[in-house]
């Protein structure tokens, strides 16, 4: 994977061939002793994997502690055909960043190069690689075993410029549906390949459940959700209080999202879009 990676990272950037053999040797070590690390080139995915995925529409990355019900309910054929960037939320629409769990990309060179945006993925990456590098070492050298990671997640920048880049066009949808706090007052059952949040402490009909999880795929992916309403145009500031684990400057908060009716807050939700640099709310 360093090698993969290094390679076709280096190859995007214009390294020079001996710069690209640092490189790999510093991911390769870093990989070797925090595999986790994987995740904060998950933006480059795109470019790492060219030549196995230039048979296919699009591209994505999810996350390893998730569970996936039946995905071909909750994806749609027109949101692949109308956006570049499709992510799915699990209810906190406030917060415009492309989510780690699920984010899928068209398959052009324009949306697989966005990463490149991101200093510590693009003009500083080897910069970036060889602090984290000195920083293990250092803490190893004082017999330090947990220690906080030189860690950027992608959706910090990466969902900042690529909300920035001219002409790109993104969907955030409310289709998580568990995202569990611990304790939490929801259970969770997985009955023939579909997911389902009942609340903690009543009785569920397994049977039930199983009758209503044997859907058919259905290759045309109607969806499962029906737009209702005009696109709202958001206030977007970093001080909306959302996304507090990312540095300031990446942060992008929907100040005015607007609520569905009380009687309509178990069915109705809002998604929302990044047209022409703007981003709009949608019932």
């Amino acid at each position: 994977l360093a090698q993969l990676f290094g390679l076709k990272m280096g190859e995007e950037l214009g390294m020079p061939v001996r710069n690209a053999s640092l490189l790999i040797r510093s991911m390769r070590f870093m990989l070797e002793k925090w595999p986790r690390l994987v995740a904060e080139y998950k933006p480059a995915f795109g470019s790492i994997f060219e030549q196995y995925i230039s048979e296919y529409s699009h591209w994505g990355y999810c996350d390893l502690d998730m569970v996936i019900g039946n995905i071909q309910l909750f994806i749609e054929h027109s949101e692949l055909a109308a956006q570049d960037i499709v992510t799915y939320s699990f209810g906190d629409v406030d917060a415009l960043y492309l989510r780690g769990q699920w984010t899928v990309h068209r398959n052009t060179r324009e949306v697989s190069l966005l990463w490149k945006g991101c200093p510590h993925l693009g003009d500083e990456l080897q910069k970036e690689l060889l602090m984290k590098v000195a920083w293990v070492r250092r803490m190893e050298s004082r017999g330090i075993k947990n220690y906080p990671k030189r860690f950027q997640s992608a959706e910090g920048c990466y969902s900042h410029r690529a909300a920035s880049a001219p002409g790109i066009r993104i969907k955030m949808a409310h289709k998580q549906f568990v995202g569990l706090s611990v304790p939490s007052d929801e259970q969770i059952y997985f009955v023939h390949g579909a997911v389902w949040q009942c609340p903690k402490g009543e009785p569920v009909d397994i049977g039930l459940l199983l009758s209503h999880s044997q859907q058919p795929c259905a290759a045309n992916l109607p969806g499962v959700q029906e737009a209702l309403g005009a696109m709202l145009p958001l206030q977007v500031s970093a001080e909306g209080g959302c996304g507090k684990w990312m540095p300031v400057e990446y942060r992008m908060c929907a100040v005015n999202m607007p609520e569905p009716p009380e009687r309509e807050q178990n069915t109705v939700g809002f998604n929302t879009y990044l047209r022409d640099g703007k981003f709009f709310a949608q019932r």
